[in-house]
């Protein structure tokens, strides 16, 4: 016998249908219908208000649902209970955070992350049901409860065919920063895209775009000295393999020598929402393999928004060790031949020296503060945001580095030459701002101008004890040891204003233009280092002493860059109707819809302009005496070698001017079969003509001046198969480019960090790549989701930067290209809620193999070292092959809570390229786990608190071969395996964030 025929089951559901028919006289409307062998009823209710303002309405289903889900459903339950979910009636997206009451009862909650609530213990009676959602009207519904072992289900959302007089009016409005929109934004694309939503950037551990960015799928992060995140690697692509947008608008970077921009510049407070789009249509511009990054930043709300943030915090490394701080005030923003001209002499005596007065602050303490205001004027036609941010940070590491020899042993044995014990001390004053005016002309024309200002001021002294590893060592812990101390000041900057149109002027014909103008800059004014050492030795006791300190040398570089674009974009779209006779007849029999055929392009004209200088300075020799270092500089300690050094180094290949015209077109058509089947195809056509010209001789210097010119046919193929509305299938296929930078081309040499030598390299080529990509969509219910991929990338001439294999005393790196490489692996995305419960995670697997030739040594018969060439195969630099995040959630918005903890793990990846077989340097596998903290009070105050590094996870770098250096005469610190070398070690600690917002 089936449940729902046994007599006391249909006892109850005669019971149920009574209390059905009460409500379908208190709301004049409602039809029954059995559904399941468990005895479920579902009345459908149809109500009507009219709304506050009298003219305008809105309409709202109500669903009922009375279950017995098992027979423990009879035993007797001291009150009812209602359940439900709250949908927004614009969209039929769940809502979180809405407040459901029962009206004179203390029974009140909040729906949780999966949009459900529920009401416990409520007594027999009539009473009203209240259902308060942010940017929506208040609602009432009428519920009576009967039976004591009742148990309803409420659904609210819209229903278009209630009659005017019965509506219940919900007036909502759209939330751009919200988790709903990031996940429409991945679910209606045209391409393979990954979003993350203000909201959720708000209550991550991170403060930056570029700590942010590692929380995305297949995307790892390259740190900066200060162990925060600078430089987004996607899909295990370098980060010269990607680009960045704002608002859609490609923008330059500020470094001094590449085009990627830094991430750090960019506080995440001001973005609306950030995406990583791994899929390039016709319509984007082509050099990006890996992906591009869009920032979409704040944009006028709706009605009136304030929005204020205020915090503090501190470093744990700082806490204990303290900070070195030099006063910035010191710094020479002008070398002497830039105030005195480029002809003069200049003496000890035009260089300042209190740089290098450095003072211990104990415990220095961050500074955050935001503020963003917007609204609509004119009858919603006129938006207007201002957003702005200033923080105030300080960082710290700790690090040992283990500088690698000019050439192995025998058997390409590592060898090394100093032992590097660093300390870094860095402040970041990082200050952004940005506007949004648009303008709705008319329902065919709409304005908007955007303009965005970055700035990214970085004080930072760094302290190295470098230890000889050969020179004068005769045991552990002698020898020679090097100081050296460096002061350094830069300042980066990124603006962009944009002014767009977007027309209908045609029926059917739609036209959007953009006119931009953009500016990075970089200004590394006094760069200061000095080197001073002395001599450590051990008597037979194994007493250790030293000698005075001795100045060896004194280096003062200025340098300076600034990139310059002025572009214009262009796309006109056609999006017909109907179509000629038959063919409209033909295409409708095929279910053919949707047609978008667009076309357009964009001319860029980018003017760089480099400068470089250089004084190096010598102590004063008094009768073959180097005078001691007693911490104290003045100009009296120094001069220079001859009048050539007094003048710098302004001949030199570093300072030039370079221009760039890129003129690209494209077309593109979009249309769906079946009502199924989206395709997206076209092609893009770029081409780029590039010169520069530095300020050496032609006659008398190799590569001067040089230009180039290429094209580059770019097509690509997008299907989008939706199985349902909330299931797509996709596939992607599109060609692109990797330019070189024009620092790369450029045969410069410069002197790197720690003596290394780098150089560039005029023969360089531009790479292209065949990229391939496959996913399946599934968005089952509320911001609940499943994204699984594939990808498959062909590269050809791909560029990296390695060390050169030379005969010179130095180690030299230089970009090179080396043949042919492939990237392919497989990531997925999972997000879960269960009411104030979530889980969201992440894994991508990649796998990059390159092959090229490198040196090995070996001694032949006659005991003579020699070199052959051997091919390896490895991985692409900077490329991890397992990468993952974990997130577990919680949120209760009826206390006003959300807490986070966060955990990314980056597994083990080349950071170096040697010339060497068998020598490259790895980065393990790190792991770093954050928590962050949000609570509100008085209804507009959060107060937040932020987490990151709590496992204290050091940047390890290795060798991977047989460790001869545990023990013995040439013993490293920190070798704990057999396997592999330990050459670098950097520890960062805990850092800390607490603050309070208020929202309006």
């Amino acid at each position: 016998m089936l449940l729902n025929e046994q007599p006391h089951i249909k006892k109850f559901l005669n019971i149920v249908l009574q209390y059905y028919s009460i409500i379908n006289y208190l709301l004049t409307f409602s039809y029954c219908k059995k559904i399941s062998i468990f005895g479920t009823y579902i009345c459908q209710i149809n109500i009507k208000s009219r709304g506050s303002s009298g003219k305008n309405y809105k309409m709202v289903k109500v669903v009922i649902v009375s279950s017995i889900i098992s027979f423990f459903s009879m035993l007797a339950i001291e009150a009812a209970t209602i359940k439900g979910t709250v949908k927004d009636s614009i969209n039929n997206e769940l809502c979180i955070g809405a407040t459901i009451e029962i009206l004179n009862q203390k029974i009140k909650t909040m729906s949780g992350l999966d949009g459900s609530f529920v009401l416990k213990n409520i007594p027999v009676g009539n009473y009203i049901l209240q259902i308060k959602n942010e940017g929506f009207k208040i609602q009432k519904i009428g519920i009576q409860i009967v039976e004591k072992d009742q148990v309803l289900i409420l659904t609210i959302q819209s229903n278009p065919e209630i009659k005017e007089e019965d509506v219940i009016s919900v007036v909502g409005k759209r939330d751009n920063e919200s988790d709903k929109m990031a996940r429409n934004s991945e679910k209606n694309a045209d391409n393979i895209t990954n979003s993350i939503s203000g909201k959720t950037m708000q209550l991550l551990p991170d403060i930056t775009v570029a700590n942010v960015l590692q929380r995305v799928s297949g995307i790892s992060i390259e740190r900066s000295s200060s162990g925060d995140g600078r430089y987004a690697i996607v899909r295990g692509m370098d980060q010269r393999y990607n680009y960045t947008l704002v608002n859609g608008i490609k923008i330059p970077s500020p470094d001094n020598k590449n085009r990627y921009v830094p991430m750090d510049i960019f506080p995440s407070e001001l973005l609306e929402r950030l995406e990583v789009i791994k899929a390039l249509t016709p319509s984007m511009e082509g050099d990006a393999i890996g992906g591009a990054v869009n920032m979409i930043m704040k944009s006028a709300p709706d009605q009136l928004m304030i929005n204020v943030n205020l915090g503090t915090g501190y470093s744990q490394l700082l806490a204990q060790n303290g900070y070195s701080h030099f006063n910035p005030n010191s710094i020479q923003l002008k070398s002497p031949a830039q105030l005195n001209g480029p002809n003069y002499l200049a003496t000890p005596n035009d260089f300042s020296y209190s740089n290098f007065s450095y003072r211990n602050i104990g415990l220095p303490l961050n500074g955050i503060a935001g503020l963003s205001i917007g609204n609509r004027f004119f009858k919603k036609k006129l938006g207007i945001i201002v957003g702005g941010s200033y923080q105030n940070t300080y960082r710290g590491s700790s690090s040992v580095f283990i500088k690698p020899n000019t050439q192995p042993a025998a058997g390409n044995v590592a060898q090394f030459d100093d032992l590097y014990m660093r300390d870094y001390s860095t402040q970041q004053i990082r200050a952004g701002v940005h506007s949004k005016i648009d303008y709705k002309i008319n329902s065919k024309h709409k304005l908007s101008l955007y303009t965005v200002y970055m700035n990214l001021k970085e004080i930072q002294t760094r302290h190295i004890d470098d230890t000889s590893l050969s020179l004068g060592r005769n045991s552990v812990g002698t020898g020679n040891v090097y100081m050296l101390d460096r002061s350094r000041y830069q300042v980066q900057s990124i603006y962009n204003s944009t002014l767009q149109g977007e027309h209908s002027i045609i029926k059917s014909f739609k036209i959007n233009w953009s006119a931009v103008y953009s500016k990075a800059q970089s200004n590394v004014p006094d760069w200061s280092e000095i080197e001073y050492s002395h001599t450590v030795t051990k008597d037979n006791n194994g007493v250790q002493s030293a000698d005075a300190p001795k100045i060896r040398s004194f280096t003062r570089r200025w340098q300076r860059n600034a990139d310059e674009d002025k572009t214009g974009y262009l796309s006109v779209a056609w999006v017909p109707k109907k179509y000629l006779g038959i063919i409209d007849t033909l295409l409708r029999k095929l279910t053919f819809s949707d047609l978008d055929i667009s076309f357009g392009g964009l001319n860029r004209n980018k003017t760089r302009a480099n400068y470089y200088n250089e004084y190096n300075l010598i102590p004063k020799n008094q009768g073959g005496i180097v005078p001691a270092f007693d911490g104290n500089l003045n100009a009296n300690d120094f001069l220079f070698f001859d009048a050539a050094a007094s003048q710098g180094s302004l001949v030199n290949p570093n300072t030039y001017k370079a221009k760039e015209n890129i003129f690209a077109y494209y077309w593109q058509a979009k249309f769906t079969l079946f009502h199924k089947l989206q395709i997206l195809g076209g092609t893009r056509t770029e081409n780029t003509a590039q010169s520069y010209k530095t300020v050496m001789d032609p006659q008398t210097f190799v590569g001067a001046s040089g230009s180039t010119f290429y094209a580059d046919h770019l097509p690509s193929l997008h299907l989008k198969y939706r199985i349902n509305k909330n299931q797509n299938l996709r596939f992607s296929y599109f060609k692109s480019i990797n330019r070189p930078s024009f620092f790369e081309k450029i045969p410069y040499n410069i002197q790197g960090d720690l003596t290394i030598t780098e150089t560039g390299n005029p023969y360089l080529k531009h790479c292209i790549a065949d990229n391939y990509d496959a996913r399946y969509e599934l968005f089952p219910k509320g911001l609940d989701q499943f994204l699984v991929g594939v990808f498959y990338k062909n590269l050809t001439n791909p560029i990296e930067t390695a060390f050169l294999k030379s005969g010179t005393s130095g180690s030299i790196l230089q970009p090179s290209n080396f043949g042919n490489a492939t990237n392919y692996g497989f990531e997925f995305v999972l997000t879960k809620y269960w009411g104030h419960f979530g889980i969201t995670s992440n894994f991508t697997y990649t796998n990059s193999k390159i092959t090229t030739p490198k040196a090995y040594y070996y001694r032949d018969s006659t005991d003579q070292l020699v070199t052959i060439s051997e091919l390896q195969t490895r991985p692409l630099q900077g490329q991890s092959k397992h990468i993952g995040n974990l997130s577990l959630l919680y949120k209760n918005p009826k206390i006003g809570l959300d807490v986070q903890l966060a955990m990314v793990y980056t597994g083990r990846k080349i950071v170096m390229v040697s010339p060497y077989k068998d020598l490259d340097y790895w980065q393990r596998g790190l792991t770093q786990l954050d928590i962050s903290l949000e609570k509100r009070f008085l209804k507009v105050f959060y107060f937040y608190l932020k987490a990151t590094n709590l496992l204290n996870a050091p940047v390890i770098v290795e060798i991977l071969q047989p460790n001869i250096y545990k023990t013995g005469q040439y013993e490293l610190p920190f070798q704990t395996r057999d396997d592999r070398i330990l050459v670098q070690k950097d520890y960062y600690k805990q850092n800390y964030l607490f603050g309070i917002r208020y929202k309006f």
